[in-house]
């Protein structure tokens, strides 16, 4: 089976939340190279934004992102602790590449039919770029806890 992993799959892990067991479930599949998965540069930017903001929410008690940002920007101790985890994140996702993960480019047709997708089903950039990928690479499902994959009626969300 061929799928895209959205970035919700990672973050689902890797913060623990709700689903977790489902995304690990998943990510041991491809380990196992029972599942051959694809995804992109843009998840993992996705995922590594998240996390970094995550870890620095947590280490400075705040969810003001413009303190955040300074303090990313501006107190080394402070981004060296919150950059652990995309670190750790980094060497996750070479190990998965190790076992079959597929890391795709995105190219600039990608990008063209992205803006169809984003006027015809609602979605937000980075998800139009994730459809139009998985599109030109002939996989027909994507793996996320995204609700909005699932007003698309040619393409087999799960979990």
């Amino acid at each position: 089976m061929k799928v895209f992993i959205d970035s919700s799959i990672f973050l689902k892990l890797l913060l623990n939340e709700e689903g977790a067991d489902v995304a690990q479930r998943l990510l041991e599949a491809v380990e196992k190279s029972e599942v051959l998965a694809y995804t992109t540069p843009l998840v993992l930017e996705e995922v590594s934004f998240k996390l970094l903001i995550a870890a620095a929410s947590s280490l400075l008690n705040s969810k003001d992102i413009w303190r955040i940002r300074e303090k990313l920007a501006r107190d080394e101790k402070v981004r060296a602790e919150c950059f652990r985890i995309v670190d750790e994140f980094s060497h996750y996702v070479e190990y998965l590449a190790a076992k079959g993960l597929r890391v795709e480019a995105i190219l600039y047709s990608d990008w063209l039919k992205s803006l169809r997708y984003m006027e015809a089903f609602g979605l937000l950039p980075a998800d139009a770029l994730h459809l139009a990928v998985a599109e030109r690479l002939s996989v027909s499902s994507i793996a996320t806890f995204d609700e909005d994959f699932k007003r698309i009626s040619w393409i087999k969300t799960f979990p």
